[in-house]
């Protein structure tokens, strides 16, 4: 704490800047740790709780430069192949997924928080994405929205090295 003889020898503009310069750093960090997902990422099947989706594999390209998030999937379902691109933003603003829904993405801490509604407003699915602290893992809980219930999944991906990566 600044002591009131050190606060008297400065004058207002000092007093006023003072608190903006030691709230500086905490915002410069904070900024700073938002994990980035860029990478290719193959899921781990085994590893993961697909609530009955028939998801047999499936690699994702993600490209992240805050606040871009791009990515393209890549897999098999049902022994259909399928692939799927997004281009979202991180900042909350509201854009359209491929499929037509209204989307939001913004961070939850440090996890990516996706959520999609219909024309009405009502909630089609939330996908929340996290990465682990080794950066060798991203942790994926999906939550859909059908007019028959609702179903959870919990994807585990792991990163796969670049080309001539060793």
């Amino acid at each position: 704490m600044l002591r009131a003889h050190v606060l008297a020898g400065m004058n207002n503009p000092s007093r006023l800047l003072l608190p903006l310069l030691i709230l500086a750093p905490v915002v410069i960090l904070s900024a700073a740790t938002k994990p980035n997902f860029s990478g290719t990422w193959k899921l781990n099947v085994a590893k993961s709780d697909l609530g009955g989706a028939p998801i047999e594999a499936l690699v994702v390209e993600v490209e992240h430069k805050e606040p871009i998030f791009k990515y393209f999937a890549k897999g098999s379902a049902s022994g259909q192949p399928f692939q799927e691109q997004e281009l979202l933003t991180t900042d909350g603003k509201p854009g359209q997924d491929s499929h037509g829904a209204t989307v939001i993405t913004k961070w939850d801490g440090d996890a990516l928080v996706t959520q999609a509604t219909s024309g009405d407003g009502s909630l089609l699915y939330e996908s929340r994405i996290s990465l682990a602290a080794d950066r060798q893992t991203i942790t994926r809980v999906f939550l859909l929205k059908t007019a028959d219930g609702s179903q959870t999944r919990r994807e585990l991906y792991e990163k796969q090295k670049a080309t001539g990566e060793i």
